[in-house]
């Protein structure tokens, strides 16, 4: 094993114990239970919308795909 193996597997490691560590708090009752929260039920588009927008991504990536070949 080379250096940047241990320091990068290092940040890894330690990123990721702070990540549970901090995943076990949870927000206060006043944050969680507000009047003005976002509706995530409702459907920003539409599910046509919605469709043509994956349809042309994927047309896009698949044109750059392409074009560096």
């Amino acid at each position: 094993m080379d250096f940047n193996t241990i320091v990068f597997g290092a940040i890894i490691a330690l990123s990721l114990a702070i990540f549970f560590y901090i995943g076990k708090f949870k927000a206060s009752s006043k944050q969680r239970e507000r009047d003005d929260k976002i509706g995530w039920e409702k459907s920003k588009f539409g599910n046509l919308k919605l469709l043509i927008w994956v349809m042309v991504s994927v047309l896009g990536i698949a044109l750059l795909a392409t074009s560096f070949t």
